[in-house]
């Protein structure tokens, strides 16, 4: 799950030395607040904010508002990288930027939510199964080899701990059948919190 899966690529740009006028419209044309500044080799140079030029001279530049932010992505990287990006800097956007310093795009907060609801299958239909399992290995086993001996795809699986020694496992899987799904657990012995049968949109 690479960022460039999921990033914007026609990012809102503009070249150093372009005035506050030309970068406000350049924003208001992507209904941004914000815009990635590109040297003259069409390298990354930093960010420019509209809260920071709005209520400048029409004529300044760009450049004595240019912010080189702390980190920015490159297209390569694990979307959760971003999100952690995102977490620690409570960034607009990131530019996307490659190994040459060319950007490639943006990603946005948008784009990690949309990002989400693929990476766990909340568009698709299916059902949803929560239980608790011990932290430890080989404990998921038991559940993932009885929907595979029925045939059952899993179309997502997360975990998250639920106290030192548990975890919650959320797994959501393409039976919309959630009844036969119940039942199919009990058989197994495999205790469950919660069997929903969701339509995903």
């Amino acid at each position: 799950m690479r960022v460039e899966n999921w990033m914007t690529k026609s990012a809102p740009t503009i070249k150093t030395g372009s005035t506050v006028k030309d970068a406000l419209k350049v924003m208001d044309t992507y209904g941004f607040p914000g815009i990635i500044v590109v040297n003259e080799n069409g390298e990354f140079s930093g960010i420019v904010k509209k809260r920071d030029i709005f209520d400048k001279s029409a004529d300044e530049t760009i450049d004595d508002f240019l912010i080189l932010p702390e980190l920015y992505i490159g297209p390569e990287d694990h979307i959760e990288e971003a999100f952690l990006v995102f977490m620690e800097h409570n960034e607009d956007f990131i530019p996307v930027v490659d190994d040459d310093l060319k950007v490639q795009g943006i990603i946005t907060l948008q784009d990690i939510l949309e990002s989400m609801i693929e990476i766990t299958a909340m568009d698709e239909p299916g059902t949803r199964i929560s239980l608790v399992l011990p932290d430890v290995p080989g404990a998921l086993r038991k559940i993932v080899d009885a929907l595979a001996e029925n045939r059952i795809n899993i179309l997502s699986l997360l975990t998250f701990r639920e106290s030192e020694d548990k975890r919650r496992v959320v797994i959501r899987i393409d039976s919309m059948d959630s009844e036969a799904v119940a039942g199919l657990l009990r058989d197994y012995g495999i205790e469950y919190d919660e069997i929903i049968k969701e339509e995903g949109f």
